[in-house]
């Protein structure tokens, strides 16, 4: 058990997530911390390198949408050593979020539920955060971006386009009223071919995760009409949707280790429809080396990890990394699996 672990996760455990959430913000954007410590946390090795959509990564495993909201530690993240780092979600207006209780833990399941509702500052002050980051750190920053309106969400892909490697388009949190016109796939096809228009970067679309045939059926018709309009990559899959009355709303997303099984079987359902032209970043119960790996084995290009952080801590990531290298040599292999393009 590491000092993460047997200490700090103890004691942030007593707050209030959010509380404890917060905590963990201000550590994060102690940046000359984590600069320091980089040669200790990272892992660097020429075999991870990961090209997503034409971008390059000195590894597979990026931080999901949500960690950083308001994009103030995103430097912080890379730091410690993952490969990419996704900020975000960012609405154009400040939104206040949904009622609390918004999110639970739980512990024995190492997962989440939250029903946040895309809380944050808005799109001006993502932006100046932006602004203020280094060439080297938004080469591998994404910024995640949403709204109920079409001209809303190409305000913010528009402004936040230039300060970032790449924009996600978030059409899939099961926390927001009014998102779910985008799951008809002409809507979807109108938004994505509004923001294509106006890209120069790469634009990826998060879809919502599906466990039955029907929803399995809607998804792959999300996707198809993403991919149709232009999209270069898809994020599979968002928080799973459930109901819980601990919840001020009734019901939230579900993260964590609950769903390890179910990304790697959506994964190769888009890549089996969809082919290899496309990427594609595995998104949900990413937490060990193993399921990585399985990931990549399964088509996807790289894999985005939260809930699995916070039990686990700053040093995740570089411990994922090295166990990677040790698989790669295990196999007797060059790199990573096929499944990275």
């Amino acid at each position: 058990m590491g000092l993460y672990s047997a200490l700090t996760r103890p004691m942030l455990f007593r707050f209030p997530p959010e509380a404890a959430h917060r905590l963990g913000d201000y550590a994060l954007r102690i940046s000359p911390l984590w600069s320091a410590l980089q040669p200790f946390l990272a892992t660097r090795d020429e075999r991870l390198k990961t090209t997503v959509a034409g971008l390059t990564f000195p590894n597979p495993v990026g931080v999901a949408a949500g960690l950083d909201k308001d994009c103030q530690f995103l430097p912080g993240l890379l730091d410690i050593g993952f490969g990419f780092a996704t900020g975000g979600t960012v609405t154009r207006d400040p939104r206040p979020g949904n009622a609390r209780p918004r999110v639970i833990r739980e512990p024995r399941r190492r997962a989440l539920l939250n029903a946040l509702g895309f809380p944050g500052n808005g799109l001006d002050a993502a932006e100046q955060k932006l602004r203020g980051l280094s060439d080297d750190h938004r080469s591998r920053i994404m910024v995640s971006v949403s709204g109920t309106e079409i001209a809303d969400i190409g305000e913010c892909h528009r402004r936040l386009q230039p300060l970032v490697a790449g924009v996600e388009v978030n059409v899939s949190s099961p926390n927001t009223a009014g998102l779910r016109m985008f799951h008809e796939p002409d809507n979807l096809r109108r938004l994505v071919e509004t923001l294509v228009a106006a890209r120069d970067r790469p634009l990826f679309v998060k879809l919502p995760p599906w466990r039955t045939q029907e929803e399995r059926d809607e998804m792959i018709g999300m996707a198809r009409a993403a991919a149709d309009a232009g999209t270069d990559g898809l994020v599979v899959a968002n928080t799973r949707p459930v109901e819980d009355a601990r919840l001020a709303v009734g019901r939230g997303g579900l993260s964590g280790a609950p769903l390890t099984d179910d990304t790697p079987r959506m994964v190769t359902d888009v890549r089996r429809e969809l082919g290899p032209e496309i990427a594609l970043i595995a998104c949900g119960g990413v937490g060990s080396t193993e399921h990585v790996w399985r990931l990549l084995e399964a088509g996807a290009s790289a894999v985005q990890l939260y809930t699995a952080f916070i039990y686990d801590g700053p040093g995740l990531p570089g411990r994922i990394n090295r166990d990677l290298v040790r698989m790669i040599e295990n196999a007797g292999t060059d790199g990573l699996p096929a499944g990275v393009s």
